[in-house]
């Protein structure tokens, strides 16, 4: 094919191009590889040099590729004090480069800025540069994309002797980068459109006890994902307890996952923000491994009263918080598994407040074992310098298990625990009160309640639910442990063995909280008792402890906090005393049904001088047959704790008190007690008084331990017992002497028992 004249000349054209670009291209390389290194020994005013293997230039993909770079301290520099980083770069490719800007005006724009296998030791300075940069390197950087591969990044103490923190295969890559003179005064000195970070694993150290280690690490610029997330300790068991430490806790924390979704962060008006639209933790495990008492440096603590900071020194702003499924240890203190975490809305303004809408603790499992030896507490109080509000916490469908000290048994378990606080405020005053916050309208329930107290009764509840004034406890129990027999057989000294029933309780309008002097109260308007079925039992062949039994005034008087109940009621209920001797066949028994009593002005003496007179009425059937009221007064102040306590009997058959008399006296009755009364009153060693009988066809009948009839004592004895009283008839009884080892109610037994000898006999 023959070539024409005009072809010819375009491809002399076109191969004149294509040399001149090649001897353009050449030339361009051999001006870099020579002004490059000049300009970088003219114009770096940095404390570094940098030196490289090779570096080219291709005209036709406007590239600059450089090979093997290395930064390293200039000859002379004080590696403390002006170093701030040093390393290697495999290569650095910078493709769409404007030269003649970068040569000119040291303005760099391109289209790429490619970095390779870097890898960089950073200094931590010893000063901090508050200082500007005045660098002469670049005024105006305008980069489409800017990409990192494989980097390891350390940083080092100031000496380079401790490692700090580490990256490994750091990749990035951020778009739209501009750098000029109107961001260099900004907090970022530089603006971008987009980036993306991974990094496989991380180190870091957070303080002198604890680092951080984690897998893989994805942000971009709206996500953030951290895998194997794990703090723990950094020094051991025995280093931490022989050593002063910055903190006095070592723990160790493990997430296996944790995800950021939809971020956002910047500075406005130089004030840091960062927005996140939810935190998703698939779950957390928290182990306290040790503490310690004075573990602080004195100048870490004098620095701490200088300056107190916010607990988020930035702007927050998160909508919510997802943990599941987590787990927290406290040095086998108390531990919570299996806890759900959702906080919802939560809003921080640095000096002014942290807002959390909702925070929810949902079906955690709780285990507490208490210390054996509780460590003292201190008044030092910390100043919280903020001010956090929540809006509602609530705890749902958790389970509380209280062991004993050794960790050998449940000692008390709660199922289905449900609480809500409202208005939750902790500040500045809260956190030096006992309860380090203010909240409102609280609502406790529970399920089932079990309560080990020990070696004799275990106590049950149905459930118990409170509102802010208000508490109720359902299907109450108070059960033994052992039979009888056993309870009796361990006693060194004579104690009642109780079997205790409620339908419920009620507590109607109580107050609590601290005094001044920073004793806890409780007050109560109302505590009701409904259904109450009290089974009390002794032995009397069991001897009583020879120390004073104590009355209740005394015992009142001698508690020692503040508490105070203004009515006590006791409805609809049922006691029975029951009280066995060496020689019975079966127990004496006394029975009160549709008892109903009322006490007004139950209280301590705790730092009181003085206080109303107790009241107690009693209305309620004696024996299932009798119709009985009582008044029972007493002042819990008057230390020689007078008392007076009178009351009624009406229509009661004799033979119903056979129960009791029988097999405790080995007597029988018949006949009838048409009205029976007694006023008596007295103190802790005397008392005295009125009693009256009115009762007819009296007869008694006396029995041996074979409960066999004794027909002449029982002759001789009704021909000195009077049969009929001819009316209501009144006596002065005899002082009576109380026993001081026995009960307050012995001591109303033996009035009364001494009346019934002045009456019948």
């Amino acid at each position: 094919m023959k070539i024409t004249k005009p072809v010819k000349i375009i491809g002399i054209i076109a191969l004149s191009v294509l040399l001149l670009a090649v001897l353009v291209n050449v030339a361009i390389n051999v001006i870099i590889k020579n002004q490059v290194p000049k300009i970088l020994e003219d114009k770096n005013d940095t404390a570094y040099n940098l030196v490289y293997n090779d570096i080219n230039f291709s005209i036709f993909s406007n590239s600059l590729s450089i090979e093997n770079v290395e930064l390293t301290p200039k000859k002379d520099t004080d590696i403390k004090k002006d170093i701030d980083f040093f390393g290697k770069i495999g290569r650095v490719s910078v493709s769409g480069v404007n030269f003649y800007e970068l040569i000119k005006n040291k303005n760099l724009k391109a289209f790429t800025i490619s970095i390779v296998d870097p890898d960089i030791t950073v200094l931590k300075p010893a000063v901090r540069d508050t200082l500007k940069s005045a660098s002469k390197l670049s005024s105006i950087i305008d980069i489409d994309k800017i990409s990192v591969k494989n980097a390891h990044l350390k940083m080092m103490t100031t000496g380079n002797d401790t490692l700090l923190h580490e990256v490994f295969n750091f990749n990035a890559e951020v778009n739209g980068i501009h750098m000029g003179e109107y961001t260099a005064k900004k907090d970022i000195p530089f603006t971008y459109t987009d980036y993306h970070f991974k990094i496989d694993s991380l180190y870091s150290l957070v303080n002198d006890l604890q680092i951080i280690k984690s897998k893989e690490i994805e942000i971009d610029k709206d996500n953030i994902s951290v895998t194997n997330f794990r703090m723990l300790p950094y020094k051991t068991s025995k280093e931490f307890k022989q050593n002063s430490t910055e903190t006095n806790t070592r723990i160790l924390v493990d997430v296996p996952k944790l995800t950021l979704k939809n971020t956002d962060w910047g500075y406005h008006n130089s004030d840091l923000f960062v927005k996140i639209e939810t935190i998703s933790i698939d779950s957390i495990n928290v182990n306290i491994l040790d503490q310690k008492e004075q573990t602080v440096l004195q100048q870490v603590q004098k620095d701490a009263e200088k300056v107190i900071k916010p607990l988020i020194p930035f702007q927050l702003d998160i909508n919510e918080i997802d943990i599941k499924k987590s787990t927290f240890n406290s040095l086998g203190i108390l531990n919570v598994n299996n806890v759900n975490i959702k906080i919802k809305k939560i809003s921080n303004k640095v000096k002014k407040h942290l807002l959390i809408d909702e925070f929810q603790l949902n079906n955690p499992q709780f285990v507490h074992v208490p210390k054996k030896n509780p460590t003292k507490k201190t008044n030092q109080r910390s100043k919280l310098n903020d001010l956090i509000i929540i809006n509602k916490v609530s705890v749902n469908n958790a389970d509380y298990t209280l062991k004993d000290k050794l960790n050998k048994y449940n000692k008390l378990t709660v199922s289905n625990f449900n609480l809500t606080l409202n208005d939750i405020k902790a500040d500045d005053q809260s956190v030096l009160e006992n309860v380090p916050f203010k909240y409102k309208n609280p609502h406790l329930s529970t399920g089932k309640i079990k309560y080990d107290t020990g070696k004799d009764y275990v106590i049950d509840a149905g459930g118990i639910v409170l509102k802010e004034y208000n508490a109720s406890v359902k299907s109450f129990k108070m059960t033994p442990k052992m039979s009888r027999k056993q309870h009796a057989a361990k006693l060194k000294y004579a104690q009642d063995y109780y079997n205790l029933s409620a339908d419920i309780i009620n507590f109607n309008d109580y107050n609590w909280g601290f005094t001044a002097q920073n004793d806890f109260f409780i007050k109560f308007k109302e505590v009701a008792l409904n259904n109450l079925n009290a089974h009390i039992y002794r032995d009397i062949t069991v001897p009583l402890n020879p120390k004073e039994n104590h009355l209740y005034s005394y015992r009142l008087r001698n508690v020692d906090f503040p508490f105070e109940v203004q009515t006590l009621k006791i409805k609809n209920s049922k006691l029975t005393y029951e009280e066995d001797t060496a020689t019975t066949t079966q127990p004496g028994k006394l029975t009160f049904v549709n008892f109903n009593l009322t006490a007004l002005n139950i209280y301590s003496g705790y730092k009181r001088n003085s206080g109303p007179k107790t009241q107690i009425l009693v209305n309620t059937k004696f024996m299932q047959q009798g119709d009985l009221v009582a008044s029972w007064q007493f002042d819990i102040m008057d230390k020689s704790e007078k008392f007076n306590i009178n009351g009624e009997l009406k229509n009661f058959p004799a033979p119903a008190m056979n129960p009791f008399l029988k097999p405790y006296l080995k007597v029988q009755a018949t006949g009838t007690i048409d009205r029976m009364s007694f006023n008596f009153s007295g103190n802790n060693n005397t008392a005295t008084g009125q009693y009256a009988m009115d009762f007819k066809n009296l007869k008694m009948t006396l029995f041996n331990k074979e409960n066999k009839k004794r027909k002449l004592l029982t002759a001789a004895a009704n021909m000195v017992v009077r049969s009929d009283t001819d009316g209501f008839k009144k006596v002065d009884i005899k002082p009576v002497d109380r026993t001081i080892e026995k009960s307050f109610f012995n001591y109303l037994w033996s009035c009364i028992m001494q009346g019934l000898k002045q009456t019948v006999i």
